[in-house]
């Protein structure tokens, strides 16, 4: 016999796909438009820049060409809207030229650890 919670209440929590946080954390995915690998070792490049508007308490930056880096933030401070008007903001940085216009942010609907 399957088991539930108060005839069902709370059941959904247990659903396989279904990422939940318990912390007020949310896991971000962060996609700045163009490769980002280059910009990750002066003071106030593309990566410092974004993180400096990100907060992660933990991220990850892709070694890839996709400007892609991945973040768990404070869920109570987050807002994916946001979050991406203020990066897009940004415009053309003045260190290395590096635009953020197209920038997009995505709250995460799943985690993968490898």
């Amino acid at each position: 016999m399957a088991q539930s919670k108060g005839n069902g209440a709370g059941v959904a929590e247990f659903v396989a796909g279904t990422l939940i946080s318990r912390a007020n954390l949310s896991a971000v995915l962060v996609d700045l438009g163009a490769d980002i690998r280059t910009e990750d070792d002066a003071t106030r490049e593309a990566v410092e820049r974004a993180l400096g508007y990100i907060q992660p308490l933990m991220y990850e930056v892709q070694d890839a060409a996709n400007g892609i880096l991945f973040a768990v933030v404070d869920n109570s401070q987050y807002d994916a809207t946001a979050l991406q008007g203020q990066l897009q903001g940004i415009g053309t940085d003045n260190v290395n030229s590096y635009n953020f216009a197209s920038a997009s942010v995505t709250t995460g609907s799943n985690i993968v650890v490898s």
